[in-house]
């Protein structure tokens, strides 16, 4: 087990009734990339823009990266983090990352300074490969600052910066390494959630618990046949698009289909163009696919199946799928913590693809007594880096989501609401106490809660009701500039202010979140 982790649900009974089972192998998903090397090393293996790059540009490229990660001393169970948007480079990190054993740890462009610097604190990173700018943002700036305020020693390696130490040069001038170190049963990703939490907490895979959720969802589930395209709006760098869309595109040989800045017009053209099969987004991309196409007046695509998850599917835009684009849009339920644990299969009837699906082979689901979801099975990650989060989230080896749900006679799950506050906007999570915490220390607000709204696009946008102190009453646009200084991502930002002379409360004095929901229109 990798030294990241502290403790874990997975003891040795576990691991032996996984691995006697067949559910827990000795491959990972790096064995796919090297044996469709093998195979067709000339095939596309990722299309970012104008730029194609075969499997052989990849693992060759990936080779020297890790020539150059073990010069750095990086081995076995050491952490790379890449905050990289969905260009080809971080494929390659992405592979020589597990060629030398390190442990993948991909961050959003869009983190703040100070998520930045807890997260390299807490996950020791001994290599920080960085974007040098993404959509007016000095990514690498953003890093170095982190760095210093976290005060670690860690090599920052530019991508695109222009930098003495860019992923360039090493590519130019780097020494190709053609061991690999990784180990199924070793740690394989850092992946940090927020969840409930203020900060971030770092969430540990295996490849064992990685590798058993991909192949059981896109081999026994969609059936995704091999050679197809994967198109991948959903950032690389993120849960989603890491597992569903990089991984997914060597599961099957297709090539990845990148798109780094969104725009529905240009995105039908990438997927027409490119004859893309799959694709696993949130609800506000597949709507505007939808809009687009029919702003073209056309219907149809190559589309065989499309896959949604993070937020709730809207009933209309599941048939909208069907008439429009050709295909079924499939709903799945997980977190970054268990990847995929349900979801819906081609075929299913309508009263099915109403629901959030039935789990995957292999896996267990239970409702407590409460109503949360719990799992169990060979997808649930390892534990969180924190042992005292792991135990709190676990009952024995079932997993708490926090989320309320029911399960019906066919054993399809739905969701119905959720214990954790939180506000998930396009699918992204949004612990609203780390912003409330930030707000409260504003000199113009005297108590504030950041409350979900409803929005059709996003699914869920946050509002900032606040009540003023004394002065000068606070405005959005003051708030958000306040926010930012404070190193906040841009996502997280409200996006609307409530002024209140006072705050509704229960009897014990807690604000009453549901009421201030209601008057949003939640």
């Amino acid at each position: 087990m990798s030294p990241l982790l502290l403790w874990t649900w997975i003891t040795d009974e576990v691991r032996h009734r996984y691995e006697s089972g067949g559910q827990w192998t000795s491959r990972t998903w790096l064995d796919d990339l090297l044996d469709w090397h093998s195979a067709a090393p000339g095939d596309v293996a990722v299309i970012d823009g104008t730029t194609r790059c075969t499997v052989a540009d990849v693992v060759d490229r990936a080779r020297r990266v890790a020539g150059f990660l073990r010069e750095r001393g990086v081995g076995r169970g050491d952490v790379v983090s890449m905050i990289v948007p969905n260009w080809w480079e971080f494929t390659v990190v992405h592979a020589a990352t597990a060629m030398v054993g390190a442990v993948v740890n991909p961050l959003l462009p869009s983190l703040g300074r100070a998520d930045i610097a807890h997260i390299l604190t807490t996950g020791g990173a001994k290599v920080v490969f960085a974007a040098g700018s993404h959509r007016g943002s000095e990514v690498i700036a953003v890093v170095r600052a982190a760095v210093a305020e976290a005060g670690c020693a860690v090599t920052v390696v530019g991508i695109r910066s222009g930098d003495e130490l860019d992923l360039e040069c090493i590519l130019r001038a780097g020494t190709a390494d053609e061991r690999v170190d990784a180990l199924a049963g070793d740690a394989d990703s850092l992946l940090f959630t927020s969840g409930t939490e203020a900060l971030p907490k770092g969430a540990v895979h295996t490849h064992q618990t990685s590798y058993y959720g991909l192949r059981t969802y896109l081999d026994e589930v969609l059936g995704l046949p091999c050679g197809s395209p994967v198109f991948m709006p959903s950032p690389i760098c993120h849960a989603t698009g890491l597992q569903w869309g990089l991984r997914a595109a060597s599961h099957v040989r297709g090539a990845l289909v990148l798109q780094d800045r969104w725009d529905p017009s240009v995105a039908l053209d990438l997927v027409t163009g490119h004859g893309c099969a799959y694709t696993l987004a949130a609800t506000p991309f597949i709507a505007d696919l939808v809009a687009e196409q029919r702003r073209r007046g056309a219907t149809g695509s190559p589309f065989t199946a499309i896959v949604s998850g993070g937020a709730p599917i809207p009933r209309h835009l599941v048939s909208a799928c069907a008439d429009v684009l050709g295909a079924p849009l499939l709903s799945v339920f997980g977190a970054t913590e268990t990847y995929v644990t349900t979801a819906n299969r081609p075929g299913d009837p309508p009263e099915l693809l109403a629901t959030d699906g039935c789990p995957l082979p292999g896996t267990e689901l239970a409702i407590r007594p409460d109503g949360e979801i719990t799992a169990r099975g060979p997808h649930v990650f390892a534990g969180y880096l924190d042992p005292e989060r792991t135990r709190a989230a676990f009952d024995g080896e079932w997993y708490r989501f926090g989320d309320l749900g029911t399960i019906d006679a066919s054993g399809a799950l739905t969701v119905n609401g959720r214990i954790k506050d939180i506000v998930i906007r396009g699918g992204q999570n949004i612990a609203v106490r780390e912003v409330e915490e930030l707000l409260i220390r504003h000199s113009a607000v005297e108590e504030v809660a950041v409350v979900g709204y409803p929005d059709e696009r996003l699914g869920e946008r946050c509002c900032a009701v606040v009540v003023a102190a004394p002065g000068p009453a606070p405005t959005l646009p003051g708030l958000v500039d306040y926010l930012l200084a404070q190193g906040i991502a841009r996502y997280k930002l409200p996006e609307r202010l409530v002024l209140r002379e006072a705050m509704p409360r229960t009897a014990t004095g807690k604000i009453r979140k549901a009421e201030l929901r209601a008057a949003l229109g939640s």
